[in-house]
Order: C-alpha cells, then sequence, then structure tokens
C-alpha cells in the first residue's frame, strides 16, 4: 500500500496521476489511451519523483529482494497437483500432503545451474536452464520422468564420482513394493540420464522421505543414508515392540559404498531401524569437531529425534540427549548450519506452531501433564510444538534459542536453510509452509470422532472423501528472516516478495543466473512451481565469493569440506553438504556474502581428509575454483583446559536434591509455571569458628535439607548436628546464617515457601530458626518467630533499626491455591534476644502485600546509615523502600525510576560494577526465550478475581500477538478453570479470537485486578546520580530465567564480573522447558558492561534448573558450588593460574 502524502490538493492530484500511470505501466504501454497528454504525464512523474512520493510502498521493488518469475517467461510449468478420492487422501495416507522435492545442479557442466521437481501423483521434470530465467524441460528426452509411483525426495550428488551430476529419486506411499522402488539416474554426459539403482545396490523399496550422499567414514567416496518412514499409525501399546524390532519397509537406512556397489551397514553401524521413526528430515555435519561427518535426523510424531554420532570406525552411536536438552515434537525439515559466525555447527528444526493468535487456538491439542512426564520417563525425552534453533555452544552443548532469535512460530513448515539472501555477510533464513488442509483443526478432530461413532453406531460404512472436504484448507506464507548479526532474525516475508499465502514444501536455492545472488525455487501443491529471482538492488553493500570445489578422489564435489572466510572482523563458515531442508538438494556452489568488503581477507578450506589450503587478499564478486590436489596435510592441536576459567570436578559435597513431584496445573489449571520447584536454596558460613567455610543446603517437600562441614582436605561431611527430619514436609525456600541471639555463633533461618497441597494458613508454611548451640548442634526455637503462615520467598538480614540487632525482611512469595493473590511479606524486629517480632504492618507503607516477592537486598541508597530495602518480584515492578531512621519505611519507586520497571523478576545482586562510588543492581528477569514478549507498548498482564463465584482464584493472562492481546490460555485450559465458559465457548472456533472482553463480562472486568510486566529482559540497572538506569545484559543472559547471580571478580582483571544461572524446566508444556542457559559468565569492563565469554572458555557446562550458587573457599583453592533442582550438586574449581 503506497502512504498518502501530506501535501496541498495540487500535489495531490499530480500524485494520483503518477500513480495512475506508475501502476499500469507494466500492462498498458499505450499512455495515450489513457485520455491524457503525454507531456503532462511526463512532468507528473518527474513532479512526483523529486516529491519523493514514489518507492514509498511497503514491498516496492526497491525494498523487495524477490521477484516471482512469471511461468510464462521462465518455462517451468510444472504442478504437483493431488487427486482426492476415496482411496486417495489424508485420512488413508497421513503424509499425503507432505508435497515434492527439488534438486538444484548443473547437469551438464555448462555452468548454468538446472532443476528436477519431483511430483506426487504427476511425472517427475527436469528443466535445463538456457539463461536468463529461461529453462527447457527436457524430462522425456533425458530419461528421468521417473516411475508413476508417489514421488518424494530428490537429491543431486555425483555418485558414481566421474564429475557428472546424477539424480536419486525416492519413492513412498501406499504401492506395491515395485512402485516403491528408489531410482538412480546416472549421468551419461550427453543430455540423457541411464537408471542403474540396481546396478548400484540402491534400488531400495523402503518407503523413503530422502536419500542424502555423504563420505562418513572418509575413505574418498560418497555413501548413503537413506531416510524412511512408516505408512501405518501405532498404537501406544504397541511402542515398546516397535521400538525393539527392525522393519525394512519403515526404518532408516545406512549404505556404505563399496567400490562402487552400496552396501546397507545399517544394523552393524547403530542405526536405529524401528517402525517408530517418522523420517522427515535428515542433515549432516561435523558436530564434535572430530572430522568425521555427524548425522541429525527430524522424526515426526512421538519418536525423538537421533542424532548419531560418528565413531571414526564406521559405527555410530545415538546421542542425542547428551547434546540437545530438548527438541520439536513434529521435526520435520532441518539444515545444519553456522547461523552466527562463530565456525560451529548449529542445528535447525521445524515444527508446525503457527505465528498468528487465531490458528494457535484452533490447532493446538489439549495438554496433559502427567503423560508429557510418562512420556518423558519412557524415553521419549522433552519434545515441544515449534520450530527449535539449537546454538552450538562449542563445549559439546546446545543453547536452543529459536524462541529468543524470533523464529520458533512458521506454522506448518517443511523445508529451511540458511543462505545470505542479502549478501550481507549473515546467513538467512529461508521456510517453506502451509498443509493443504487443517487436519490438527480441534473442532475437525471433535467432528472426525462424532462421524465415526455414530456411523458405527449406525453400522453403516464411513465415507472418508466427505470427512476429508469437511476439512478447512487453509493457505499460508511462506516465511524468509534476516539476520540481524545478533542471534535473532527480523520476518521480512512481506518486504522481500513473500507475502502469497500458498502450499508449499521442498525448496533449494542457488545461484540461477550467475549474478552473485542467491535465487529460490519451491515446489507447491496444486499450483506452478515457484521461481524467486533475487533483486537485491545494494550493490556496494553485497559483494560475495562463490566457491566451487573440485575433490581429489571420487567424492568429487568435495562433501564435507570445511571453509572459513574472514573479511575485517567477520569470520564466516561452511561446511559443504547440498542435501538440506526438506526432499530437497541445493547448489553444489558455496555462497559467501561479504557485504561492504571487496577484498577477502584471508580464507581457508579443510578438505576430509585433512589436507588444507589458505588463501589470502581473494577479490571479492568471482566464482573461486578450490582443487584438493592443491591442499596439504595439517596437524591438528587440541586447546588446553588450562585456558577454561571454571575447571568442573568431582563433587566435595555428596547430595542430591529431590522433588515430590506435585503438579501444580492440577490445582490452579491457568498457572504458566509451576511454584513447588523452588529449590535447593544454600547458606554458607564457618559455623564451628574454625576457619573453613561450611554449607547448609536445603531441603524438599519431604527431603530435609542438610548441614556439610568442611574438612581440612577440603572435602564436605554431613553434620549430625542439625536434624530436620521432623520438618521433611517443609519446602526451603531460602536459607541464612547470622547471630540472632547475640551469642557470638551463626544461627540458621530458614524461609517456609512452597505451593504444593498447602492451605491457608498452613504450619508448615511457618519460617524457622535454628539456634547453634555450639559444637555443630542446633535446636529449634519454637518460640523465636510470631506464628506468620505465608509461604516465603526470601529471607535478607540488617539491622535495620540501628540497634545492633540483625533483623530480617522476609519475601512472601504466593498464596497457594490462590495465585496471583498477594502473600504476605514481613519484617521481623530482633529483640537482642533472638525473639523476633513482626513490624511490617506499623512502620512499612504499601509493604505488606506489595506483590509476589522473589528477592530482595539492604542496601543504604540515601547515606544516612540505615540500611533501605530494594524489592523485585513476579509481576512486580522494582520496589524502593526508604528506611527513616528505623522507625518508618516509605515507598520511594518513583523517585528512582522514570516509570515503573515491571517484569517476571527472580533474583538480584548489587555492587560498584561502574566503580563511581554507588551501588548498581543485576537483576534476573524470565528471559526472551519464550513465546511470552512484552514491553512498554505491549505489556504481558495478569486478570484475576473469582470471576465464576465458586471460592477459587481465576488468573487469566494476556499476551499480545501481531498487535492485539489476547488470553494465553488454551479453551481447554481455560475452561478446567471456569467451567461455567463452556456455553460461551461450545467449540475452538467460537474461542479462537475471544479477547479478554468476550470472556469476561462487564462486571467482571471491572473488579479484577491486574498485574503487569513490561519487561522481560534481564537487566543492568545503573545507579546515576540517585536515578536507576535500566540496560538490558547481553542477549546471551536472555535465553533463560535467570535465579541465581554470583559476583566476583574471576578473572583477576580487577573488575566484577557475573556468573547467571538459571533455566525452567516446569512451565506449561506450551511454553516447555527453557534450558538454554548452561552457567553463564559475564565479564565485567569496571563500566557497567559485560562481555559474554563463551562455554568453552569459561569452562561452564551446568545442566538444569539452577536455583542457587555459592563460592566456597577452601584453603588457597576457590570453588563454586550449584545448586540443581531435582538434580546433584555440581562443583567447579576457580582457575587460579588463568
Amino acid at each position: 500500500m503506497i502512504k498518502s502524502p501530506n501535501r496541498d490538493s495540487f500535489y495531490w492530484l499530480i500524485y494520483l496521476l503518477g500513480l495512475h500511470l506508475y501502476q499500469k505501466r507494466f500492462i498498458k504501454r499505450d499512455i495515450i489511451s489513457m485520455k491524457l497528454n503525454n507531456s503532462l504525464l511526463i512532468l507528473s512523474m518527474i513532479l512526483i519523483s523529486s516529491l519523493g512520493f514514489l518507492g514509498s510502498s511497503s514491498i516496492s521493488r526497491q525494498a523487495a529482494i524477490f521477484e516471482l518469475v512469471p511461468a510464462n517467461k521462465s518455462g517451468i510449468k510444472f504442478q504437483n497437483k493431488l487427486i482426492e478420492d476415496r482411496n486417495n487422501n489424508v485420512l488413508r495416507y497421513e503424509y499425503f500432503y507432505n508435497g515434492g522435492g527439488v534438486a538444484i545442479g548443473d547437469i551438464n557442466n555448462d555452468g548454468l545451474e538446472d532443476i528436477y521437481f519431483t511430483g506426487n501423483m504427476v511425472p517427475n521434470k527436469l528443466y535445463l536452464n538456457q539463461g536468463d530465467f529461461k529453462f527447457k524441460d527436457i524430462t522425456k528426452q533425458a530419461g528421468v520422468a521417473g516411475k508413476d509411483s508417489w514421488t518424494t525426495g530428490v537429491t543431486m550428488a555425483d555418485v558414481n564420482g566421474d564429475g557428472w551430476l546424477d539424480i536419486y529419486v525416492c519413492y513412498s506411499g501406499r504401492g506395491n513394493l515395485e512402485s516403491m522402488k528408489n531410482q538412480l539416474f546416472i549421468n551419461q554426459k550427453d543430455g540423457t540420464f541411464k537408471e542403474e539403482a540396481a546396478l548400484y545396490g540402491l534400488d531400495d523399496h523402503s518407503n523413503s522421505i530422502q536419500a542424502l550422499f555423504f563420505d562418513y567414514d572418509l575413505d574418498g567416496d560418497l555413501d548413503m543414508y537413506l531416510l524412511n518412514h512408516n505408512t501405518n499409525v501405532i498404537n501406544e501399546i504397541e511402542f515398546d515392540a516397535a521400538r525393539n524390532d527392525r522393519n525394512p519397509l519403515a526404518g532408516d537406512k545406512l549404505y556404505r559404498n563399496d567400490n562402487g556397489k552400496f552396501t546397507n551397514v545399517s544394523k552393524e553401524a547403530g542405526i536405529i531401524g524401528n517402525s517408530m521413526g517418522f523420517g522427515l528430515g535428515v542433515a549432516v555435519a561435523d558436530i564434535t569437531g572430530n572430522g568425521y561427518p555427524d548425522i541429525y535426523i527430524s522424526n515426526d510424531y512421538i519418536e525423538p529425534d537421533y542424532l548419531y554420532i560418528n565413531n571414526g570406525d564406521g559405527t555410530f552411536t545415538e546421542s542425542l540427549a547428551q547434546y540437545l536438552e530438548h527438541i520439536s515434537y513434529f521435526s520435520m525439515g532441518s539444515d545444519i548450519s553456522d547461523f552466527n559466525n562463530d565456525g560451529l555447527p548449529d542445528i535447525f528444526t521445524l515444527d508446525m506452531l503457527p505465528e498468528d493468535n487465531r490458528r494457535q487456538k484452533l490447532l493446538y491439542g489439549p495438554e496433559n501433564y502427567e503423560q508429557y512426564a510418562l512420556m518423558i520417563m519412557k524415553g521419549f525425552y522433552h519434545q515441544n510444538m515449534r520450530n527449535m534453533l539449537h546454538l552450538n555452544n562449542g563445549n559439546g552443548s546446545f543453547s536452543e534459542v529459536g524462541q529468543f532469535a524470533g523464529v520458533s512460530n512458521t506454522d506448518w513448515s517443511w523445508a529451511s536453510f540458511f543462505v545470505d539472501f542479502d549478501n550481507d555477510g549473515w546467513k538467512d533464513l529461508f521456510v517453506s509452509n502451509g498443509y493443504y488442509r487443517d487436519y490438527t483443526n480441534r473442532d475437525f478432530l471433535k467432528f472426525k470422532g462424532d462421524y465415526y461413532f455414530n456411523k458405527a453406531r449406525e453400522r453403516q460404512p464411513a465415507d472418508t472423501l466427505f470427512l476429508v472436504t469437511s476439512m478447512s484448507s487453509t493457505p499460508v506464507h511462506n516465511y524468509i528472516f534476516k539476520n540481524n548479526g545478533d542471534l535473532t532474525f527480523s520476518d521480512k516475508s512481506n518486504e522481500w516478495g513473500f507475502s502469497k499465502p500458498n502450499f508449499s514444501n521442498g525448496a533449494a536455492y542457488a545461484d540461477l543466473n550467475n549474478d552473485g545472488k542467491i535465487d529460490l525455487v519451491v515446489n507447491n501443491l496444486d499450483a506452478t512451481a515457484s521461481i524467486f529471482k533475487n533483486i537485491n538492488q545494494n550493490q556496494t553493500e553485497s559483494n560475495f565469493l562463490q566457491i566451487e570445489l573440485k575433490g581429489d578422489g571420487k567424492n568429487t564435489f568435495g562433501y564435507g569440506a570445511k571453509i572459513f572466510v574472514f573479511t575485517g572482523k567477520n569470520m564466516q563458515f561452511f561446511e559443504q553438504q547440498p542435501t538440506r531442508g526438506f526432499q530437497s538438494s541445493m547448489s553444489h556452489k558455496v555462497h559467501f556474502g561479504l557485504g561492504k568488503s571487496q577484498i577477502v581477507d584471508s580464507l581457508s578450506i579443510i578438505w576430509p581428509d585433512g589436507r588444507e589450503e589458505k588463501k589470502k587478499n581473494v577479490a571479492a564478486n568471482q566464482v573461486l575454483v578450490l582443487d584438493q590436489k592443491q591442499a596439504a596435510r595439517m596437524n591438528f592441536t587440541d586447546p588446553s583446559e588450562e585456558d577454561e576459567i571454571f575447571i568442573r570436578i568431582k563433587p566435595q559435597i555428596t547430595y542430591t536434591h529431590v522433588e515430590y513431584g506435585f503438579n501444580d496445573f492440577k490445582r490452579q489449571p491457568l498457572l504458566t509455571n509451576m511454584i513447588s520447584t523452588c529449590g535447593p536454596v544454600m547458606a554458607s558460613t564457618d559455623v564451628i569458628n574454625n576457619k573453613l567455610t561450611d554449607l547448609f543446603i536445603g531441603g524438599s517437600f519431604g527431603s530435609p535439607g542438610k548441614l556439610f562441614f568442611q574438612v581440612s582436605n577440603g572435602q564436605f561431611i554431613q553434620s549430625q548436628g542439625l536434624d530436620l527430619s521432623a520438618d521433611k514436609d517443609f519446602t526451603d525456600a531460602d536459607a541464612v546464617f547470622f547471630d540472632a541471639n547475640g551469642d557470638g555463633r551463626p544461627d540458621l533461618f530458614i524461609a517456609s515457601g512452597g505451593y504444593h497441597d498447602y492451605k491457608a494458613n498452613d504450619p508448615r508454611l511457618s519460617d524457622r530458626i535454628y539456634i547453634n548451640q555450639g559444637g555443630g548442634n542446633f535446636k529449634k526455637d519454637m518460640d523465636a518467630l510470631p506464628p506468620v503462615f505465608s509461604s516465603s520467598s526470601c529471607a535478607r538480614v540488617a539491622d535495620f533499626n540501628g540497634d545492633g540487632h540483625p533483623d530480617v525482611f522476609v519475601g512472601g512469595r504466593v498464596v497457594p491455591g490462590n495465585y496471583p493473590k498477594s502473600p504476605k511479606s514481613q519484617l521481623l524486629l530482633n529483640d537482642g534476644n533472638g525473639k523476633f517480632r513482626d513490624v511490617i504492618g506499623e512502620i512499612g507503607t504499601n509493604m505488606e502485600y506489595m506483590g509476589m516477592v522473589t528477592d530482595a537486598a539492604w542496601v543504604d541508597l540515601n547515606a544516612d546509615s540505615f540500611p533501605d530495602l530494594i524489592v523485585v518480584g513476579e509481576f512486580m515492578p522494582v520496589k524502593i523502600f526508604l528506611n527513616e531512621g528505623g522507625e518508618k519505611f516509605i515507598d520511594a519507586t518513583d523517585s528512582y525510576f522514570d516509570k515503573p520497571l515491571t517484569g517476571l523478576w527472580s533474583s538480584l545482586a548489587m555492587a560498584d560494577f561502574d566503580g563511581d562510588g554507588d551501588v548498581d543492581f543485576v537483576l534476573g528477569n524470565f528471559g526472551s526465550n519464550s513465546q511470552l514478549k512484552a514491553n512498554q507498548r505491549e505489556p504481558i498482564r495478569l486478570y484475576f478475581g473469582d470471576f465464576d463465584n465458586n471460592g477459587s482464584v481465576d488468573p487469566i493472562l494476556t499476551y499480545f500477538i501481531q498487535g492485539k492481546p489476547y488470553p494465553f490460555a488454551s479453551r481447554d485450559e481455560l475452561l478446567d478453570q471456569m467451567y461455567s465458559l463452556r456455553s460461551k465457548f461450545n467449540n475452538y472456533a467460537s474461542y479462537a479470537d475471544a479477547q479478554l472482553e468476550e470472556i469476561l463480562n462487564a462486571d467482571q472486568l471491572k473488579k479484577a485486578e491486574v498485574l503487569e510486566a513490561a519487561e522481560l529482559r534481564s537487566v543492568y540497572l545503573e545507579n546515576k546520580n540517585g536515578r536507576f538506569i535500566p540496560r538490558p545484559l547481553p542477549s546471551q543472559a536472555q535465553f533463560a530465567p535467570i535465579r541465581s547471580i554470583l559476583v566476583h571478580d574471576f578473572d583477576k582483571d580487577g573488575h566484577l564480573d557475573l556468573v547467571l544461572g538459571g533455566n525452567e524446566n516446569s512451565s506449561r508444556l506450551r511454553i516447555g522447558v527453557i534450558d538454554a542457559n548452561f552457567g553463564q559468565l559475564f565479564k565485567g569492563d569496571g563500566n557497567g558492561n559485560f562481555q559474554y565469554i563463551t562455554q568453552k572458555k569459561s569452562g561452564l557446562s551446568i545442566y538444569g534448573d539452577v536455583k542457587s550458587m555459592k563460592m566456597i573457599q577452601s584453603g588457597s583453592r576457590t570453588f563454586l558450588v550449584v545448586g540443581l533442582n531435582n538434580r546433584p550438586i555440581e562443583t567447579y574449581l576457580l582457575n587460579e593460574k588463568k
């Protein structure tokens, strides 16, 4: 849409005249027929141009990077057309709408890339590139039309190593075995091909999706991985048997090339061949960096994906759980590529989570947390329905950052691949999209169930075609994302020319006209294939380098070669493997965008056999040929562990935190995260005055905490002097040592928290004090604390009234069963004898029920010698309470912040990070790596009250999707909480577009209490002239919720650094596990800036939910002790030699 100029009527008339001509210029050149004077038209256009009106379209030719080449120009008229009938439909064959593939390659070695399409119910087609986006159908004369069978994937590869690309075609469907035999078309070098699959041993009759050729044993020729799938439904009762059985039709296969004849070595090589695998994507790269290619398999349905690590001896070990923390549920197409230019291969898999609210509400099924937990227990792993982007940390761990990166929701997606479309030096991302019918529409699934039930009751046959045509059909546009170079992507689908909705499947890229820009080819369902020409006009910032690889031996195109390109401070990495995405293979030319750089400073290629070649000062904008014969042998050296800042060691403390396993969602179905999983907490001090630091580790419901004494050799032994078995049904939310009664010995204060099955005024929610009797023995003081029964979160000690006795602030976390009602917090005043009185209601302004507190700190902010209080919490603004001489606390938040800093805050730490003499803060928040996004204009809000008058609190979370606020809860979740709404939302469609005003009536909305969070990022809070200025921490700090923060000068450079620990494994299934933080080290520069230190350099590799961290000194050694929820304690040694 061209924007209307804000001009007077004369210029507006000129604009309209010019616009009319502009719109007609490609259709009708005879401007005389417009009955306008030529000179006036020319004058109009000149005026318009000078006023800058033209080109303001958001999808103008200048802004667009791609334009669709019409079929009458390209000559490509291929259509993958389906015919649905009673025997051929999605209810008979679930992969009926999966579509066909694309292969691009130069089949005649004339320098132009040719295209092969596969069709499911139509003949395959081969098009010869004649230049200038003109193609000729040579299928018949080339002899590559294939069989009259259900064709799936296609691969171009030089199978016989003669320097000419061959074509391998896969078949599936429900035909006979003969019809499903795959075909191998060997290039005869004269424009024709000969089908010789049987001669090569590759006439496999499995239900195949894709073949990938690669040299897995590094013997110089191409082997083949065959991705297969099951065509039958497997019931849950059959899972165990199916997983332990090899299925020759459904199981994947590995073929080894033995001097030109391929041998099935699947079983002995360790390839899983059962019928549970519904393979939809295969990608290959050297994940471990040992020089051997590893394999990633995307599996549809419940079977987890496979990550086969190459052992280097001809065998593979399936090792997914050792590398990835969670995966896509319905994994589809995939790619492995270095998207962030750090030289490490990252993994991307597709799923089917829609971007828009309506389709999410219509297509997303109900959650069953118990069933999910059972699935995990049975080995089906953590799976969630969304795209996953696994960032390689370089130390064997991957951080899944798809939601942070902005690429997690692309609907029912198929092909994905990274390539630099705008030549700026960063790989962009393309995703093909669309499923012909809304097969998972919840209303249709109910209708289908009712239909089958009624037909069975009436003893009539079901009409499958009637059911199929009852399904809606919703085309969806393909997605293209620009890489921003900061671990995030921007959706450029509209701007770059992909706004048209369709049903697209296989796709491939190549530079079809040799202009240095990457073009796209997409295979569509029931529509003509799309040829997208790259028309990027930014010549000065879109330099490029293309590389052709010439392998020495049978691997003629250098599969597995690793190329590194350096320009200025930027480094790019690519590992050669044309088969990627979905059922498709790409150009064999390796493409690098160079941005403004006209010279490549240096490039290096490492060939599969270890030989290396380096070049310097390579001119841009050329096709460079690299020949393996020119490469020389090199020796690899492994970096020493001495370089790591932390070294993981055997735990000095034997302790495993155990969760009881409460399901908070059953108690309040509209919760987004469990609250019961709040430990372990830790507290440290020298308990027995022997100059050694001892450690208390808090317990969970049913598993009491323990005290550990440090002994002289740096080991820890459990103390028998603190017995908490009588309090085993308590949940320890925080713990702190301090001298409560003034006898010189540290006593132990434990804040009791949790959600569990606790009731209001439950004695198990009372905080506790254990008095140090000397010699490491403790005794609970039953009378020390007032009888307050509130689920607590933190206990912070300070002498707030200046009488010489330590007092305690206790933050209230939650009212069990009534989230998010504000719980009671406490200010416990010490009488000097270890007896405490709660005075928060007497001296605290807006403090007692301030919100769901998660952390707090005492600090003298106004230099009056009295400690003030900073408090953070969930759905709370950061709060500042100034201490007026120990007699009163006033809420001074507004005097320290320009606007409320609301968030889902969970932790804080303080220090003078910028060296200006005052205290700054680091605040841990929920992060940006989830479906929940928020800012000042579009916050998340929590509306709550007893809307249905049944005595329970109903919390309704809203968040913005595409500019509008919608309830986060699905229809099933909402009705579980508020049964009375069933009549209003009697099906999924009635709820799909509902906003809060349609859920609650006017009276309910009026009575509703509202909480808000406008900032989800963890921040550095700079104290500047008595005001706090929030600045987001680096991107990596936003990968997960931050639950614990350590401040220390870890690298001994005189500046304070940070270690951030966190994650969240107890969220709703739709949010899923958020576990991309493996213990992150950020180096401070002394000015309040922090730089992320890679996991490999930091040495931290902490898996799971970090709830607490402590630095423990033992002689000359410093240890980092990590408290993990439902896991053993972990210990790292600070490398003082650094």
